[in-house]
């Protein structure tokens, strides 16, 4: 289950989900409009990109339990 293909999975998302909260507290910190457009569009692709990965890390472990 934990092989070096779902570390890196998981390291994805981790890093990803850092990425959004970085990304959420420039939002609030930023008084400059394009940096807020810019930070908020950042956030949502990389919001996808969250969901997307933790979909495919659940997917892999159901296939790890379902096929041993």
């Amino acid at each position: 289950m934990f092989n070096k293909t779902l570390n890196r999975k998981v390291f994805l998302f981790w890093s990803i989900f850092i990425m959004i909260l970085c990304s959420i507290s420039i939002t609030f910190s930023s008084d400059n409009t394009f940096s807020d457009s810019l930070s908020i569009s950042f956030s949502v692709l990389a919001g996808f990109g969250l969901f997307f990965t933790a979909a495919m890390l659940l997917e892999e472990v159901v296939h790890d339990i379902c096929n041993p």
